[in-house]
């Protein structure tokens, strides 16, 4: 696992202990499960966010499918209190089982899932949608001298918190 844009990190599943990607090879002689590609990275604006019991075998099967089939750029892991909290951009999962497809529905906190059972295929994607709209200068000037007084950036045309 990588810690936010830190080093690289080794797991031990069903445990608390992690170690530093040098320490796990030359110490614990440990090997990574699975090669990671770092990937384009989805510039769509969101992310759909699961929550995932740290010790489940469903969980690791979800992971293990993230690692095959999403980009490392696109996807985002956190520890927390015995919970895997996961934010990734959108993204679609070949060789999903009914199971694994309905844990990883129930696990969502945000975004929206669609399975299609006969492609064993999941699409995952985020709950925000780019809205493109024509102003005149004038008003667009406008817009973002307001965000400015209320603190508030003007990106792709949309007005959005600091």
């Amino acid at each position: 696992m990588r810690k936010e844009l830190g080093d690289w990190d080794f797991i031990v599943p069903g445990t608390e202990d992690t170690f530093s990607y040098m320490e796990g090879i030359y110490t614990h002689r440990l090997t990574t499960d699975n090669s990671i590609e770092m990937g384009k990275y989805s510039t769509k604006p969101g992310y759909a966010v699961l929550n995932l019991p740290a010790v489940y075998s469903l969980t690791y099967q979800t992971m293990h499918l993230f690692y095959h089939q999403v980009s490392v750029d696109n996807l985002y892991m956190e520890w927390l209190k015995n919970r895997w909290i996961i934010h990734m951009k959108d993204a679609r999962l070949n060789g999903v089982s009914v199971e694994l497809a309905d844990f990883i529905k129930r696990s969502a906190k945000q975004g929206r899932m669609c399975y299609v059972p006969e492609y064993k295929a999941l699409g995952i994607k985020s709950e925000e949608e780019p809205l493109s709209v024509s102003l005149s200068a004038d008003i667009k000037d406008w817009l973002h001298n307001q965000g400015e007084q209320t603190g508030k950036i003007m990106q792709a045309d949309c007005l959005l918190p600091m």
